[in-house]
């Protein structure tokens, strides 16, 4: 059957010769079915409705921009929102019509409309990173994402925004592109890094670790998990023993949840005299130096560390002693 006898079977009185010609007509995949489908859209069975939509989508092209601006000004939700997927496919025109549906009463339409808009028309995108809707700022800071180029004026506007989710893209950004951080935005995140907590206020310490590493005497106390899984993985990135005086300031001001993860596996120098240190300090508690003593477990061990394990597997305290002995155990 070709496209002609399928389309005239689309008008059929028996409605299983109907569907059988709108599933033929999908499998020919001709975009000159698209006017008898388009028919379909006022159908008084809402199978075709749904299906003269899924055609639109799949054939519509700038020829059809009557239908797509038919589309847009319909009162039916999923109408408007199949417009704002397609009119891209319009051009100039089609993106008339996405600036109307930028100001659609329902979020997910308005969404749609601002992707596909900033996707063909980056002049678009410093309207959307101030329109009220959060979601339509999250999308339009992916796109900045996107860029070759970020003008530090745009992130700086990011930084500032409300939305943690939209301050955090802009993070992405400056990891992903160091060119991306000058004076005022380096500025700007050594304001946000005392006002923000957890995986954010790690994510800035790790940017600022380079450019401000007199900051991080400020950081290291953080016991708060999600910043100390993130920033800890950030100073062995960094090659933390490499910080002139920094193995000291961990001793004396780091969190043990920091010191634990930091030392996991460490097997430079700096990180086996700090560990040793922590070792044999006995105002430290019983589960850090429990912890320390577990995580050597399977790997090499210094001498100068093995020999104050040997020392703590005599401890009177019954954690220590027992982590001690175990490791002991596999030597």
């Amino acid at each position: 059957m070709s496209v002609r006898p399928a389309l005239a079977k689309l008008n059929h009185s028996d409605v299983r010769q109907r569907r059988r010609a709108v599933r033929h007509l999908f499998e020919m995949d001709d975009p000159d079915a698209l006017d008898g489908f388009e028919k379909l859209l006022d159908d008084p069975d809402p199978w075709f409705r749904e299906k003269a939509l899924e055609a639109i989508e799949k054939w519509a092209a700038s020829k059809d921009l009557a239908l797509i601006e038919k589309l847009s000004q319909s009162a039916e939700n999923s109408r408007r929102s199949l417009a704002a997927r397609i009119a891209v496919r319009a051009g100039g025109a089609g993106l008339a019509i996405l600036s109307q549906l930028c100001t659609d009463d329902e979020a997910n339409i308005r969404l749609a409309a601002w992707k596909a808009r900033m996707l063909v028309d980056e002049a678009s995108i410093p309207e959307a990173l101030i329109v009220e809707d959060r979601a339509v700022r999250r999308a339009a800071a992916e796109q900045v994402s996107r860029l070759e180029n970020v003008d530090s004026r745009v992130i700086l506007q990011l930084l500032s925004d409300e939305s943690e989710s939209v301050r955090a893209s802009a993070l992405g950004i400056i990891q992903a592109n160091s060119s991306a951080l000058d004076d005022d935005v380096e500025y700007r995140l050594n304001e946000l890094v005392s006002e923000s907590k957890g995986e954010v206020k790690a994510r800035i310490a790790s940017i600022l670790l380079e450019s401000s590493p007199n900051k991080i005497e400020e950081w290291i106390g953080d016991s708060d998990t999600a910043f100390v899984n993130r920033f800890a993985r950030s100073l062995r990135d960094a090659n933390w023993a490499s910080f002139e005086g920094l193995p000291e300031k961990l001793n004396s001001n780091a969190s043990e949840m920091l010191l634990i993860r930091l030392l996991r596996g460490e097997r430079s120098e700096s990180g086996a005299n700090l560990r040793n240190d922590l070792l044999d300090d006995d105002s430290r508690s019983a589960e850090m130096r429990s912890q320390l003593i577990e995580d050597l477990i399977g790997r090499p061990i210094p001498e100068s560390t093995l020999s104050i394990v040997k020392e703590l597997a005599d401890s009177n305290d019954v954690l220590i002693a027992s982590s001690a002995n175990n490791l002991l155990a596999e030597q």
